[in-house]
């Protein structure tokens, strides 16, 4: 009976006006809590892969777009209609549409953009309602809501641009398809008495600025593609009748950007050096979004793609590490095309939100609103302890909302570079001489520079439990038998200038290994090894070999025995969670995979540790006929490997995954790379982009490596299409 009556006396304080208030002032304050960390843990989710980060940003995110709603329809109450409360409903209408934040997880959610915007145009719709029958008379109040909801109505305009030119269907298509006719004939542009330098970018007219002037425009013939100019695209505005009776469009290129940066002093010489980078890892964004959409590569196949690799990127200096960063930067900004409303647009957007939204807001409210001595009083007052929990709530949101809708997490000293490029060369805006002393550093930052790790036989007999899959309905993925992984490493530029040295030693040519074994004169006692039926068996089997070369013998913190045992944790790592990253089909690597961790169970239960589990498959005694499985393959090979001379051994072996993984690389399957962006990037992706940006755009077939004999593919192997 007691029970019942506190129930039944629970229930009634809850609905009454008093607990409705209090239900009203939770719900608000939490709502602006979750935008904070949307805000906060959104920036980060590139530098993190870990799985349940990710989940919970997914949570945050989920509740965020449901919260915010429901809270502003508890607000449509009569007894909530006073001004500070219809301040309330405005503030959190501009944390829904303020969000930095487009999508979280997969860049399938930005084709669900109009729902979305839908659901922020109703919001919209219901605040101004709630605006038009408030009620009070205090013109600061008044003001800061009526300005409020006009930047929410600017701000859904923006993120309405910007989800649409991340979308396929919309924007990504047409700026795309205008690169992708561009870059068909850019090599024409070039005078024949010019030869292109990738060290200056002479000669090297890719696109910089100037492509959404001419998305909305229609090809003419008889190629059909839209015609262009070089020039700046201001001049498109001044000229703009005049370019469309000739059907033509000017845009920037690197090169002119490149000129201007070194004949301008602006900069200090290190800055110089970093906006130079900076604007070509730009450009190269632009170009590498044709394959999102699966447009021609135009410049595939030409001998001046591979140099600007070779020669541009790979410098003679052996600047690997700074090549690296290039691919880095240009990846952030691919990231932020896809996930967030960061743009040169939203740029200067904020600033101009600083000077008046921010100020506005901040002046009318200390002279009268809730800043004041003389803010209003609600018609709902309480009070706790002589404090006016009412005023102190609207406090609260405006100090919340006023800085991060100012300034925003996401915004780092990449677009700062880029901005002041584009107002001093592009748009013309007169501006002082600037140090970036801290971008290097922060280049660093972009991503969570980590390998991830995977041993077969240490974790071939590891069962997961599932159980926070079985309680989540599926939401969270089950994990497979055996896969657990190890202990992220970082990726070290050690690793960096193995990988790429060795890419500028082949000029360009891609190799499955044999190169390295070749090299090593052990090409003939190992050419088995890579003759096997598909990429997934050559990495178990190496990867096996490798582990059992490599038991008993102490891991040195830098060194060929480190780099091999690094690269082989790595790609198997892939195997085991990301297989459609990997040659053939995703799934028929996952499958193989997974039987092979059964074949192991049954092979080698009883084995406890590493060391008898490569013994016994060192002394597995192999079939006669051609029946071998991986494990019986990756036996044979460590048995073999432990017979060359330790140095040799780790040296052949970092040789052999160095250049093994680089001929992994090439890939069609632009989606799992786009998809990984979300989730701390991959080593991968980043070598993905830079052979793409040399022109490669698929591996070697086996029968022109088999046809060159011991020096392997004479020409690497080029594809017009993705």
């Amino acid at each position: 009976m007691g029970i019942k009556n506190s129930t039944t006396t629970l229930a009634q304080s809850w609905g009454s006006i008093e607990g409705r208030l209090v239900r009203v002032e939770v719900l608000v304050l939490f709502s602006a809590l979750i935008w904070v960390l949307v805000e906060f843990f959104g920036s980060l989710r590139r530098r993190y892969s870990h799985g349940f980060f990710r989940f919970f940003v997914w949570a945050v995110y989920t509740l965020f777009t449901v919260l915010g709603p429901y809270t502003i329809g508890l607000l449509q109450d009569d007894p909530f209609r006073d001004q500070t409360f219809v301040l309330w409903g405005t503030i959190l209408l501009v944390i829904q549409v303020s969000a930095d934040s487009i999508s979280v997880y997969s860049i399938h959610d930005i084709e669900q953009r109009k729902r979305v915007l839908v659901q922020h145009v109703l919001q919209i719709i219901l605040v101004l309602w709630l605006i038009l029958s408030c009620k009070g008379q205090n013109k600061s109040y008044t003001a800061t809501i009526w300005i409020f909801w006009i930047h929410s109505v600017v701000l859904t305009y923006r993120k309405s641009g910007s989800l649409s030119n991340a979308s396929k269907k919309e924007g990504l298509m047409k700026s795309a398809k205008v690169v992708a006719d561009y870059m068909m004939s850019e090599h024409e542009l070039v005078p024949q008495d010019v030869t292109p330098d990738p060290k200056t970018m002479v000669g090297y007219k890719y696109i910089f600025d100037g492509e959404e002037q001419v998305a909305y425009q229609l090809p003419t013939a008889p190629e059909y593609r839209v015609g262009f100019e070089e020039g700046q695209p201001r001049r498109i505005i001044i000229k703009s009748i005049w370019s469309r009776m000739k059907k033509t469009r000017k845009c920037t290129t690197i090169d002119s950007v490149w000129r201007w940066i070194e004949s301008h002093n602006i900069y200090t010489e290190e800055g110089r050096k970093i906006a130079k980078d900076v604007a070509l890892s730009f450009s190269l964004f632009k170009l590498l979004k044709r394959r999102l959409c699966r447009y021609q590569i135009g410049e595939a196949g030409l001998d001046k793609t591979l140099h600007f690799v070779l020669h541009g990127l790979l410098s003679e200096e052996g600047n690997y590490v700074r090549a690296f960063r290039v691919i880095e930067t240009e990846l952030a900004f691919l990231y932020d095309f896809l996930y967030t409303r960061f743009d040169l647009k939203v740029f200067e957007y904020k600033g101009f939100t600083l000077y008046f939204v921010g100020v506005t807001v901040i002046v009318w409210n200390s002279i009268s609103g809730a800043f004041s001595r003389h803010y209003h009083r609600s018609n709902l007052e309480q009070v706790v302890h002589g404090i006016d929990v009412t005023e102190l709530v609207t406090i609260v949101l405006l100090s919340i909302v006023l800085p991060l809708s100012i300034f925003p997490k996401g915004f780092d000293m990449r677009w700062v570079i880029l901005g002041g490029i584009h107002n001093t060369f592009v748009s013309r805006v007169r501006r002082v001489k600037r140090k970036h002393p801290s971008f290097a550093r922060e280049a660093k930052k972009y991503w969570q520079r980590a390998l991830g790790q995977y041993s077969l036989l240490l974790n071939f007999d590891y069962h997961p439990w599932n159980v926070l899959t079985f309680l989540s309905l599926g939401l969270v993925a089950a994990t497979r038998e055996g896969q657990k992984a190890g202990e992220n490493i970082m990726l070290t530029d050690e690793l960096i200038m193995r990988v790429l040295s060795g890419f500028k030693e082949r000029e360009g040519q891609l190799e499955d290994g044999q190169w390295a074994l070749d090299r090593n004169q052990l090409l003939s006692q190992f050419s088995w090894a890579c003759n096997l039926p598909t990429d997934i068996h050559k990495i178990l089997v190496w990867h096996i070999g490798t582990t059992i070369a490599m038991d008993g013998h102490p891991v040195p913190p830098t060194g060929d025995h480190r780099v091999a045992k690094s690269l082989s944790d790595y790609c198997t790592y892939l195997a085991a969670f990301i297989p459609d990253m990997l040659p053939g089909h995703g799934y028929d690597n996952q499958r193989i995979f997974d039987a092979v961790v059964m074949e192991a169970r049954e092979s080698l239960g009883g084995c406890d540790t590493v060391s008898s589990r490569c013994e016994k498959l060192v002394k597995m005694v192999l079939p006669r006929d051609s029946s071998c499985t991986i494990l019986e393959l990756g036996g044979r090979l460590g048995r073999e490997l432990k017979g060359v001379d330790p140095e040799e051994r780790w040296k052949v072996l970092a040789d052999f995954w160095a250049e093994f993984i680089l001929f992994l690389a090439p890939s069609s399957n632009v989606e799992i790379h786009a998809e990984k962006l979300a989730a701390g990037g991959e080593f991968m992706t980043h070598l993905w982009a830079l052979l793409t940006h040399a022109g490669i755009l698929d591996r070697p077939s086996t029968t022109d490596a088999a046809a060159t004999g011991g020096n392997r593919s004479s020409t690497p192997a080029h594809d017009s299409l993705v």
